[in-house]
């Protein structure tokens, strides 16, 4: 009988062994976390480039249909911003359904083109920006979001801001605000030439990877035009500050400082890219001002560096 209590007892873990043991345990998932989350970020990385591969393949497949022209990234009237390149593609990205119930005689924000807006549709968004987003308007009803957006215009502000020799004027992207781009007309090359570039987390106002809490003014959904294609001022990449039309801000910023209407991921080290030939390159966070500017253009005959 004694011999089997002491039996007993020997079978039993010491408070220490439990220690050490939950030691062990904690180690192992702290070493184990970082690597989890470095996979999926790969992963969101790639299902976000992905996304960005459709767009080219629905850009380009909309040329060859309307005389090797790529839409233009608004349609406008004289009083109103009337509808958005992703209205104009969403039948070439396998979306027929929405395309075939959206009212192209009416404005993107008339009540019927308000109920397909609402859609969420995985397309437009990058896995790795947040899943929650707040409706910015009081007006209208929350809206699909988009993480990717064509920027149309570069401002001579950014040039000035970063020291780069003045062009006296704002320079064309790859597509035009209000009149198609016909192919050729990207006399850069289409390998040398950003057509959408990422810009997470509208319409939340995100500033240096931080959520402020407020909302952006543009950027309601995906089929809003403000909220996909804009113009690169440049940012400070000190507090976030956009280069304004008569005060520079320091904005030598490229990219993720600030999501209003400038490139922005939640990748580290850079954005995802997709040029006019339908590839999609990441592009670093370091790139110099000069091969980011040269990128954005289609026609200044620029040799771009590394990227």
């Amino acid at each position: 009988m004694v011999l089997q209590s002491v039996q007993q007892r020997r079978r039993a873990f010491t408070l220490i062994e439990l220690l050490v043991v939950i030691a062990i345990i904690a180690v192992l998932v702290g070493l184990l976390v970082p690597a989890v989350q470095k996979v999926r970020e790969a992963a969101n990385r790639m299902s976000c480039s992905n996304n960005m591969k459709q767009y080219g393949l629905a850009m380009h497949n909309y040329a060859g249909t309307n005389s090797d022209r790529f839409p233009s990234t608004r349609i406008n009237t004289p009083t109103n911003k009337f509808r958005a390149w992703t209205v104009t593609v969403l039948a070439y990205v396998e979306q027929d359904n929405i395309a075939k119930l959206w009212d192209m005689g009416t404005a993107w924000n008339s009540p019927t083109n308000l109920v397909n807006a609402q859609n969420k549709l995985k397309l437009f968004r990058c896995p790795s920006a947040p899943d929650a987003r707040r409706n910015p308007s009081t007006t209208l009803p929350a809206l699909g979001p988009s993480d990717y957006l064509v920027f149309h215009q570069i401002r001579r502000r950014f040039y000035q801001g970063n020291g780069l020799p003045d062009p006296g004027m704002d320079l064309t992207g790859a597509l035009e605000n209000g009149r198609e781009t016909p192919i050729s007309a990207i006399t850069d090359g289409t390998s040398n030439t950003f057509m959408i570039l990422e810009d997470s987390g509208q319409p939340n106002s995100i500033i240096l990877g931080r959520d402020t809490g407020a909302t952006l003014p543009e950027g309601l959904g995906w089929a809003d035009p403000d909220g996909v294609s804009g113009s690169i001022d440049g940012t400070n990449p000190g507090t976030g500050a956009i280069n304004g039309s008569s005060s520079f801000a320091g904005g030598t910023c490229r990219m993720n400082c600030n999501n209003f209407s400038e490139p922005y991921s939640m990748h580290s080290g850079g954005i995802n890219a997709l040029f006019c030939d339908g590839s999609v390159k990441f592009m670093s966070q370091g790139v110099s001002a000069a091969t980011f500017a040269a990128l954005v253009t289609r026609d200044r005959g620029e040799v771009p560096g590394d990227y």
